[in-house]
């Protein structure tokens, strides 16, 4: 079944072919009974030159019988291919079913968490409720809270299909070149471990975040310069510049 084909048409095509197949094995059936009809009736009521007579057409009859027997087969396995497709077809149509549930919670419960950290940052005493993580400058929190509201839409729109690998990694790193939506990575890390359960889909993208954050981390650590030379008091000057 391609992509475009509805499963109540799949259905009807293998319903189709199935009452083929029925109507084909019915016809070697009736064939069959037939034979062995005339095989008795000549048995009871024939005489030697009918007998001699039968045999020819009991030999036309014996062709006519393999013939029949091989659609017979034929049809049996035209019915078993077209059951097993079937059921592939079915098996598949229930697991994108299964994923697409899934997938359909999973943005549930993320706009869940984006409403709750939309709420803490319109009402202070709402943000107070939230664990402090080191961090106890409402100016700074609510600057957290945002950059995890930045981040988790990269993530909604990733989990939601809406964005591919590569365009959540483009976006991840346009987020990271915020210095306040790095200082909210770092400042994150204990709460990211203990929350977060290895192997689930939130440990796998903030594996993803965390690369992208100690690349600017590094970056930034090589590309600083050094501070200006602070000459210790007392020094000579002049010994200090030969």
């Amino acid at each position: 079944m391609n992509s475009s084909e509805s499963p109540a048409g799949a259905g009807r095509k293998f319903g189709a072919a199935v009452s083929a197949s029925a109507l084909l094995l019915l016809f070697a059936v009736l064939v069959l009974a037939a034979g062995i009809a005339m095989t008795a009736v000549i048995g009871r009521f024939g005489n030697d030159v009918g007998w001699s007579r039968w045999s020819d057409v009991g030999e036309a009859f014996g062709a006519v019988n393999s013939v029949v027997s091989a659609l017979a087969v034929a049809a049996l396995l035209i019915t078993w291919t077209l059951q097993s497709r079937d059921l592939a077809t079915q098996r598949k149509i229930l697991e994108d079913a299964q994923i697409a549930l899934r997938r359909s919670a999973d943005v549930g419960i993320r706009n869940l968490h984006v409403n709750l950290i939309r709420m803490a940052i319109e009402n202070p005493d709402l943000a107070a409720v939230w664990p402090i993580d080191g961090v106890y400058d409402p100016v700074v929190r609510g600057q957290h809270m945002y950059a995890n509201l930045m981040i988790q839409h990269v993530w909604l729109q990733f989990t939601a299909g809406l964005a591919s690998r590569e365009e959540l990694i483009n976006n991840l790193r346009h987020l990271f070149a915020s210095p306040r939506v790095r200082d909210f990575w770092r400042d994150t890390a204990d709460s990211r471990n203990n929350v977060y359960e290895a192997g689930t889909e939130e440990s796998r993208l903030a594996l993803i975040a965390e690369e992208i954050w100690t690349e600017y981390e590094t970056v930034l650590r090589c590309s600083t310069p050094p501070g200006p030379y602070v000459r210790e008091a007392g020094a000579d000057p002049g010994r200090a510049a030969g």
